[in-house]
């Protein structure tokens, strides 16, 4: 947040310094007003101005890449097990854009490849294997283009979440087979002496370029390629169209159909705080009021919408709407509380991700403390490095971020300590079977007792009974969401519950 506003500070001046040396020159050369040596001191002055414009500028740039390259060996480090410059996603996504501003009549294609499976390849910093690989990799992939005879702006190169990247531009089927194959024989002469208990079997995805396609869309097809080579067993696929067929056409029509009619609602769930008897927050969540099908929650089309390309859209829809609730809530009176608003993985690891949320939240002129993410564990995990830097920057803003589904799937306790979230929610799973199972009691308990020690909010998910809410207060949970308090409820109907609810006057009449 500092470093953004030194650079703006160098803008400023040095754009104010530049204008008034050319307002200077202009004033002279017109009027030719001074003669002598009074007209050269002037024109000194104005080349002095100038000067100290242009070193502004440079500074600014070069404090700039200073930091991008520093961003870069420390990310590298942990991913590719060695200090480089190589590009991350948004370095690779900026560089991308920028080339094809340029290019526009060129062939471009996308090409993602693992060294192995997923399971493998994404073990990255488990397995020294892996780093010597990986490290390999990125130097052999610098040097690609010489050994191609192509030049270095044919190619833009990433690593992101324990796949390989490539963009390449004038490049035709032959050849990028050709680029697949070198590659392929590079791997597993590497592999033969420095990686000899590594499983090595790399799997490509290459998915062409389309005028209408996002940035993130022609990276997510060439990686769905890439998911059907290690499927299918083979060592290269071409992305096409059919690849989504987990979503019917006819389901990517009504899902974008619904956006545009305004079918889909946001229900709010209200979070009771135990320590202040009284609610702190609640969580948005989308439903799909569909003509067809009637009310729809979540599961019903979610996985659909994220499959078929549309998840962006409903994403942005749930922080917008949220925005607007808010702004009405607050233009009526009424009591306004902070809500979180779940992302997922695509869009929270998006370019554009903070400068979206930061300009709705202007935009709707929405204070930063109204306004929590919940993201998932797995999310967090995907690339641990760049969500740290990205809640960081979310907190810089005000913007508490909280941890949803904890404890489901592989869950890595370490990231209590290291991931900077205010706050932890325990997953249903855990929460439904406390009163009559003492393992999981003491799980329960267990996770509470953690996320105290990392001083987070705790909030336990899925609460139905009193049985349950009175194990969770003497387990000191913090907070408590579920049925027992209340179900997610339309606007209207949330508005009124928490204006007039029998916990809080209860909790006050005591």
């Amino acid at each position: 947040m500092k470093g953004n506003k030194r650079n703006t500070a160098f803008v400023i001046i040095s754009s104010v310094l530049f204008l008034v040396n050319v307002v200077i020159l202009i004033i002279f050369t017109v009027t030719k007003a001074f003669e002598g040596r009074v007209f050269l001191e002037a024109v000194l002055v104005g080349l002095l101005v100038l000067l100290a414009a242009l070193l502004s500028i440079s500074l600014l740039l070069f404090f700039n890449q200073f930091a991008l390259y520093r961003t870069l060996q420390i990310e590298n480090s942990y991913s590719l097990g060695k200090k480089s410059t190589f590009n991350n996603i948004y370095v690779f996504q900026k560089r991308v854009l920028a080339l094809s501003r340029f290019r526009k009549r060129q062939a471009k294609h996308v090409i993602a490849f693992t060294v192995s499976n997923l399971i493998v390849s994404q073990n990255v910093n488990r397995n020294m294997e892996i780093f010597a690989l990986n490290g390999h990799l990125i130097e052999f992939l610098e040097g690609l283009p010489k050994k191609l005879n192509a030049r270095n702006n044919d190619f833009v190169f990433a690593f992101s979440r324990g796949a390989f990247l490539i963009y390449a531009f004038k490049q035709n089927e032959t050849s990028l087979k050709r680029l697949v194959e070198t590659l392929t024989e590079e791997i597993y002469a590497f592999a033969e002496e420095g990686c000899p208990h590594l499983w090595i079997q790399p799997f490509f995805g290459i998915a062409t370029v389309e005028k209408e396609q996002s940035i993130t869309q022609q990276i997510e097809n060439a990686l769905i390629a890439r998911d059907y080579s290690e499927k299918n067993f083979e060592s290269l696929t071409f992305y096409q169209p059919n690849f989504r067929r987990g979503v019917a056409s006819n389901d990517v029509q009504e899902i974008s159909d619904a956006l545009n009619r305004n079918e889909f609602v946001v229900f709010y769930q209200p979070k009771y705080s135990l320590e202040e008897k009284r609610f702190i927050s609640a969580e948005a969540l989308i439903r799909w009021n569909s003509e067809k099908y009637g009310l729809l929650t979540p599961t019903k089309f979610l996985g659909k919408a994220e499959t078929a390309g549309l998840i962006h859209d409903i994403d942005v829809f749930v922080l917008r709407r949220v925005c607007e609730d808010l702004n009405d809530l607050r233009r009526r009176g009424r009591r306004m509380l902070p809500v979180s608003v779940n992302f997922s993985l695509y869009e929270f690891y998006s370019a554009n991700f903070l400068d979206t949320l930061i300009g709705i939240l202007e935009e709707y002129k929405i204070p930063t403390n109204l306004i929590e993410i919940e993201i998932t564990e797995a999310t967090s995990q995907a690339n641990s490095f760049l969500s740290i830097s990205i809640i960081k920057k979310l907190k810089e803003r005000g913007i508490r971020v909280l941890m949803d589904d904890f404890g489901v799937g592989f869950s890595n306790v370490g990231n209590l300590r290291k991931i900077p979230f205010d706050a932890i929610k325990i997953d249903k799973s855990f929460i439904d079977d406390i009163v009559g199972d003492v393992k999981s009691r003491e799980i329960v308990r267990f996770l509470i007792n953690l996320c105290r020690v990392n001083e987070l909010e705790v909030i336990a998910e899925g609460v139905d009974s009193k049985e349950q809410l009175e194990i969770l207060r003497k387990n000191k949970c913090d907070t408590i969401q579920g049925f027992y308090f209340s179900k997610p409820l339309a606007k209207a109907e949330y508005e009124k519950f928490i204006a007039n609810n029998p916990f809080e006057k209860k909790e006050g009449s005591k």
